[in-house]
């Protein structure tokens, strides 16, 4: 029940970040954004049981996906495809962390954020180059990068005990679980 209570919240928050993250003002000194997506993203993949972890990357991805549509000539630059993959393997990743770990862990969720943050906007960077040709590589690009990544390892613990307090996710030591094991990748 209360892995399903924080499915629905995090698919409710999935469409509030991105309608938030491109309200909020841009961090200086360059202006970059603030990316909530990615940190709403591996704190629902680590919380929950691999299968809804991985609709949840699949609903994400469609989120994301969406929200860079750009029609430029006809043709889509990005499409569905490539967030969909990334996303995927991301869950995937972030839930071997989380059972070779033992469970969801704050430090997990910050460094998660942040690798999900660069990965995905260094792709969305390579991708962009590679259709529109060119690399223009430099510190401002850097800077762009690092920035939202850095941002999303802080802002993750606040995330993450926000989330705990409100849809506890493992029963207390003083109520043993009467429910099955989820499927995971332990043994």
């Amino acid at each position: 029940m209360r892995h399903t209570i924080l499915f629905l919240l995090l698919l409710v928050l999935l469409p509030v970040s991105v309608a938030v993250q491109d309200l909020l003002p841009g961090i200086p000194p360059a202006q970059e954004r603030l990316l909530l997506l990615p940190v709403i993203f591996a704190f629902g993949v680590l919380a929950l049981p691999l299968v809804p972890a991985l609709w949840f990357a699949l609903l994400t991805a469609i989120v994301q996906g969406l929200s860079l549509l750009q029609i430029q000539s006809g043709q889509a630059e990005m499409g569905l495809t490539v967030p969909v993959v990334f996303f995927l393997g991301w869950a995937i990743v972030l839930q071997m962390a989380s059972e070779a770990t033992h469970g969801m862990r704050w430090e997990l969720h910050a460094l998660g954020s942040a690798l999900v943050t660069l990965t995905l906007m260094a792709g969305e960077f390579l991708l962009l180059c590679a259709r529109r040709g060119g690399f223009p590589l430099d510190g401002a690009v850097l800077l762009k990068l690092a920035v939202p990544s850095a941002a999303a390892l802080l802002l993750a613990p606040l995330l993450y005990l926000l989330l705990r307090s409100l849809v506890p996710l493992s029963p207390s030591p003083a109520e043993p679980s009467t429910a099955p094991r989820q499927p995971g990748f332990g043994l």
